[in-house]
């Protein structure tokens, strides 16, 4: 009776150094695949709804024209172009809230958002026959799930371009670089992602030469 006693320890030992081994080759060998792998599927991920959260969600329902306030001399000439810091504060803030709200909804796999971003519930999953980089093998294997947490604030910032356009008139392109983080999460490990996005959100053409001084910058002599 004892000696069996003895051998069931010395197989539950046995299994248990097994499996320590194992987990120690998948955290050095193969989760940095599975990392990389679901690092890549969730950037795309959060990328398409920052992106569709500011064209459809945001720029349908602000009034663009009232961003930019243009200053002229008397000879018509224009000499400033700059934004309206109310109009501007109120885009950001707009944007940053719907940003935050639609990632925290996707990262809780709410279904009504899921769909609303054309996102299916696989793109949280990882095949495990991925690891052989194979196109064959790809969809072989159990599925190993990938979970988001939305852990930072959105950090939105202003992007201008002023050029001359045509004959005296002036292209001005505005977008909005978004800055995000969020933690992956796999079943042995997880790291923060930061995410940028720059989305193009208005153009608009003003009759008049680039003037010396726009949106915050001078212009430098060519």
């Amino acid at each position: 009776m004892k000696k069996k006693f003895l051998k069931l320890i010395s197989i539950i030992i046995i299994i248990a150094i097994i499996t320590f081994l194992i987990l120690i080759f998948l955290s050095n060998k193969i989760m940095p695949i599975y990392m990389n792998y679901a690092k890549g599927s969730l950037k795309s991920l959060i990328t398409n709804v920052i992106t569709k959260s500011i064209n459809e969600d945001v720029t349908n329902n602000l009034e663009f024209e009232n961003l930019f306030i243009v200053k002229s001399n008397q000879n018509t000439n224009i000499t400033m172009i700059d934004f309206d810091p109310v109009v501007l504060n109120k885009i950001i803030s707009n944007i940053s809230l719907k940003i935050e709200d639609n990632l925290k909804l996707v990262s809780r796999k709410d279904k009504e958002t899921l769909a609303k971003f054309n996102i299916n519930e696989n793109t949280f999953n990882i095949p495990s026959g991925s690891i052989f980089n194979t196109t064959f093998l790809n969809n072989l294997g159990p599925k190993i799930p990938i979970s988001m947490e939305f852990v930072s604030l959105v950090n939105p910032s202003i992007e201008t371009k002023v050029t001359e356009y045509g004959i005296n008139n002036s292209l001005v392109e505005v977008s909005i670089n978004i800055n995000s983080s969020i933690r992956m999460i796999l079943p042995l490990k997880s790291e923060e992602i930061e995410v940028k996005v720059l989305v193009p959100i208005t153009v608009k053409i003003i009759q008049g030469l680039v003037p010396e001084y726009y949106l915050g910058n001078v212009v430098k002599d060519k």
